[in-house]
């Protein structure tokens, strides 16, 4: 079994959002979506794999078909992963979006070494929740 170099999977079809995240961030993601669909929200779920090459027709293909996106990840807000794919589809699919993008990071604190206060710097799935909701308008 091998993973596609550069090539990103759809872990969940949806047709309401977009949610882009890799690794850890897709678990959230994921977790997520169940809530949202409890909701009526049909989020798909996109995993990157790899980060470079990013796969932008899979996440470009995904946006035109949803008309919205939040990406995910448990990284800095600034100078994100999050931060270049939304600068990458607001220029590319701009005329397809019915939302800004939305980017759902860790907090930009320094990452504590407690597990206690580690939870409270990287993101949730409620956090996925709101931020999908704020681009649905709901």
């Amino acid at each position: 079994f091998t993973v596609p170099f550069g090539k990103a999977s759809i872990l969940r079809e949806g047709k309401d959002v977009t949610i882009v995240s890799f690794g850890i961030g897709c678990a959230h993601a994921l977790l997520a979506a169940d809530a949202l669909a409890r909701d009526g929200i049909s989020a798909e779920v996109v995993n990157l794999r790899t980060l470079r090459p990013i796969d932008y027709d899979t996440v470009l293909a995904s946006v035109m078909k949803t008309n919205r996106c939040v990406t995910v990840e448990e990284g800095f807000p600034v100078g994100s992963i999050g931060d270049h794919l939304a600068s990458t589809i607001m220029q590319r699919a701009f005329d397809h979006l019915d939302a800004p993008v939305v980017t759902c990071t860790g907090k930009d604190v320094p990452m504590p070494y407690a597990a206690n206060l580690e939870k409270f710097a990287l993101i949730t799935p409620a956090e996925i929740v709101t931020a999908v909701k704020s681009v649905c308008y709901r």
